[in-house]
């Protein structure tokens, strides 16, 4: 029979770790070795029961150390679980899964535990474990199994970041998981060192998007922010095909990685007519995209329009300049192109332009003034001069007389 090694002084080891953490609801076992049976004297504690967070990676800690840490009502307070590089595997998720001291952890990473198929299956199976904002799976063999058995679940709808990187998974388990209705909150979606081709990439950027519109759309549908993203061309493709947008007005795209491709996209949507207001600053949308949203009668009601570092040449200005659906255009933002003055006149010179009131026309009405107001002082001086000139002349003519 096999005798379970017995752990000493767990009350000295847990008054250590929260003096490290500085936090009585933290406890960080990274640099000190439990194993099985001083994870199951951490779970008796008394000391434990206002804990937070519980991190007890790298142990090679076994399903029984999940059982304890589920079973354990002291525990029940926990919102974040780590138990990294240990040796879980399905059954470890089983117990965690059934147990309603889970019923508040927002954050599970249970990633390198030997987990299958299995394990997410008893995962999704849990009605536990609905407060779960963050699961992460990665290094584990889940493979397209565990992909569906994720795509098919609806006990973890608060779910915003789910990571299943190098987690076996191919084409079949990201189209699963990208046809998904039960993941509305989900933002982040790591499938990365999987064998995925373009097609799955594409379908869950796809996916990825669609969620991120409906978060991010203000509640009167006529303000999207989509910054700092690192989105690119298929999400904006995604964009410009939503049809729950045909009342926005305002569209922020700035600091991502959109070309001419989705900058055609964007100009071509029928949903995207009631703009006035699109910031496709830090982009590459080059002259080439420029032109595609200058000529597109969906732009038409354009009233500011940024685009700045864009690659955007004297070119992509002409272009501005000759159309008349950009007559609306009140503000215009170029900082950070290649362009000269040459770009700028066909701006000052175009029909289109009358609104205009930054940069062009304010500025070379500013210039004007200047130049009048030089003029005017130049005037003077000149009248003054010759004042004094007259008054030495009567003052000489006093003298000689």
């Amino acid at each position: 029979m096999t005798v379970a090694k017995k752990f000493y002084n767990i009350e000295g080891i847990i008054r250590n770790g929260f003096k490290l953490s500085r936090d009585l609801s933290t406890l960080d076992f990274h640099f000190t070795k439990l194993g099985d049976s001083g994870v199951a004297e951490l779970a008796k504690s008394r000391s434990v029961r206002n804990l937070r967070r519980l991190i007890i990676p790298n142990q090679k800690l076994s399903s029984e150390s999940a059982r304890v840490i589920a079973e354990s009502e002291n525990l029940s307070n926990l919102q974040y679980l780590k138990l990294y590089k240990n040796k879980l595997g399905d059954e470890g998720c089983r117990h965690i899964s059934q147990s309603r001291n889970m019923e508040q952890l927002k954050s599970l990473r249970l990633a390198w535990n030997d987990i299958g198929p299995e394990g997410v299956k008893h995962l999704c199976e849990s009605s536990n474990l609905q407060n779960l904002t963050s699961l992460v799976l990665s290094e584990n063999p889940i493979g397209d199994e565990g992909a569906r058995h994720l795509a098919v679940c609806q006990n973890l709808p608060s779910l915003e970041m789910l990571d299943l990187k190098k987690s076996e998974i191919t084409d079949d388990g990201a189209l699963a998981l990208a046809e998904s209705k039960n993941y509305i909150n989900l933002q982040r979606l790591d499938l990365s060192a999987n064998k995925l081709t373009q097609k799955g990439k594409d379908a869950i950027k796809v996916f990825l998007t669609l969620n991120m519109i409906r978060k991010r759309l203000s509640d009167d549908g006529e303000t999207l922010d989509l910054s700092k993203l690192n989105l690119g061309d298929v999400e904006a493709k995604v964009v410009s095909e939503f049809e729950g947008l045909k009342d926005l007005k305002k569209l922020y795209l700035e600091i991502n990685h959109i070309t001419p491709v989705g900058a055609g996209y964007l100009a071509g949507s029928e949903y995207l007519k009631n703009l006035t207001f699109l910031s496709l600053d830090h982009n590459h949308i080059d002259d080439a995209g420029l032109a595609a949203i200058a000529a597109s009668e969906y732009m038409a009601n354009l009233e500011v329009l940024m685009i700045e570092h864009n690659g955007i040449t004297n070119e992509g200005l002409k272009a501005i300049a000759d159309s008349e659906h950009m007559a609306n255009l009140v503000r215009l933002y170029l900082d950070d192109n290649p362009f000269n003055e040459e770009g700028l006149d066909f701006l000052r010179e175009s029909e289109y332009m009358d609104n205009l009131e930054y940069p062009v026309l304010e500025a070379e009405e500013e210039e004007e003034e200047e130049e009048e107001e030089e003029e005017e002082e130049f005037e003077d001086v000149v009248a003054e001069e010759e004042d004094d000139e007259e008054e030495d002349l009567d003052e000489d003519e006093e003298y000689t007389t």
